[in-house]
Order: C-alpha cells, then structure tokens, then sequence
C-alpha cells in the first residue's frame, strides 16, 4: 500500500511539477503526513530529495521548447543557493509542529495565488522586462529561504517572481524556475538530509522511499512539460486548489493542535 501510494504521489507531484513550474512539494509532503502518518521533518526531506527528478524531466523539456531564460537564471541562481542551504539547515532545529503550521499557512497563500491567476487578477509590478542583478537577487533570497524553512521546491514563489518581478512571460518564468530549481533543490537536499534529526529513522529509510517516488516523479515531470505547450491550464489550477485546500486546512489543524496542546 506505501508503495502504491508513493508511485501515485510522485507521478501527480511530478505532473503538476512539469506543468506549473513547482517542485511538487505541495503535494508529496501533506500526502505523505496525511496518508501515511510520517514526521513532518522526514517528509520534508523526502520531498526535497525528490525535487532535482521533477526539476531536471521539466527542464530538459522546457530547454527544447526555449523557455527558459539563462540570463535570468544567471542572477537569482547564486543567492538561491546560499538561502535555501541555510534555512535547511535551521529549519531541521524547528519543531514539527511550527512547521506544519507554517506550511499550511503557506498553502492558503498559494490557494490565493491560484485563484488570483484563475480570475486573471494578478498583475505584472515589473516595469519593464529587464533582466538585472537586483531583481534577480531579490527572487533568488525569497525564494530560497522559503524553499529551504518549508521543504519546497519555491516554484510556487520563483515563477510569480519571475514573471511579474524580473519580467518573464509565464512560460519562460515556469522553464526558468524549472532550470534554476533542479541546482536548488540538490542542495537544500544535501543541507537537509545529513542535518536530518535521528528520531525521523534515518538517511537508509529516506533514500528507500526516495526510490519509489522519483520515477513517477520523473515521468510525471517530463509529461507536465509537455503539456505546458499544449494545454491550457485552468482546469488543472482548479483541481490544484481544491487540492492545496484540503491539504492547508489538515497541516493548520495539525500543526495548530500540536503548538497549543
């Protein structure tokens, strides 16, 4: 039944990965907390590790398809890393409960942000559609901080980013966080698992479940991209919030329980 489960949530991460611009993070991490009843510290990194296989299907892929901005990637890249290896490590001190709070608040953030797209209300802040230091500085420390305190991939934060921050269309926003996250993601994941608490069963046990969510993930990544091109993603967004609904309201209620009581 874990197998099964692991195979079916790393190919729905993945997908949605590929398609979206996220790491799949949103999905592997309350579904492993939810359906399985692992430490929210442990499916953190299981979902961290799983990230890179995600990343590497849907940017090969957006590279044939040229959407992805090398420029661009070239500024957010180097503070990105330094973030996300930091806020793994700190956040390996942070208590269960706090983090699942945290992360459940964070997915009414992107409930928000999904609808806000669904309605056509977000709006570009950029100026014009230069690419510089500044702007790309200031992607890259939001976006790994929150990437490495959450166990995300931060495609949800790096694709609104880049696209109404350093001014990319959206397609060219979703292949850049593709190309920019698969570098990310490797190490906040390298941060996260040595640093990783004994009483969460250890680095065998992650890597063993790790195995049976990357091909999936893989598959479901590279599949996502292609449909980035072909599909219109409304539908898909739709079933994305119900989803991220679900999930923000069982992580507020959990991570709220354990902080109070």
């Amino acid at each position: 039944m874990e197998v099964l489960v692991l195979l079916s949530v790393g190919l729905i991460a993945g997908c949605l990965g590929g398609l979206l611009g996220i790491g799949g993070s949103v999905i592997m991490i309350p579904a492993m907390v939810m359906l399985l009843g692992w430490d929210f510290h442990l499916a953190q990194a299981i979902a961290m590790t799983v990230n890179p296989a995600v990343a590497i299907s849907s940017a090969i892929k957006h590279q044939r398809n040229h959407n992805i901005s090398w420029q661009t990637t070239k500024y957010v890249l180097p503070i990105a890393v330094v973030c996300i290896c930091i806020a793994a490590w700190l956040s390996n001190s942070i208590p269960s409960g706090w983090l699942e709070l945290s992360f459940g608040l964070f997915l009414l953030w992107v409930l928000w942000d999904q609808l806000s797209c669904l309605t056509g209300r977000t709006a570009p802040i950029v100026i014009d559609s230069k690419q510089t230091p500044v702007r790309g500085a200031i992607t890259g420390s939001v976006t790994g901080t929150t990437a490495g305190l959450l166990g995300i991939g931060g495609g949800l934060i790096q694709v609104p980013l880049l696209n109404r921050l350093c001014g990319l269309n959206i397609k060219h926003a979703i292949g850049t966080s593709a190309s920019i996250m698969f570098v990310t993601a490797i190490c906040g994941a390298v941060v996260k698992d040595i640093s990783l608490p004994s009483e969460t069963n250890g680095v065998h046990e992650l890597f063993t479940r790790v195995g049976w969510l990357i091909p999936g993930a893989i598959i479901g990544g590279w599949f996502g991209a292609v449909l980035t091109n072909v599909l219109s993603v409304t539908y898909i967004r739709i079933v994305f919030a119900v989803l991220v609904l679900l999930a923000a309201y069982k992580m507020i209620i959990s991570g709220g329980g354990s902080v109070l009581f």
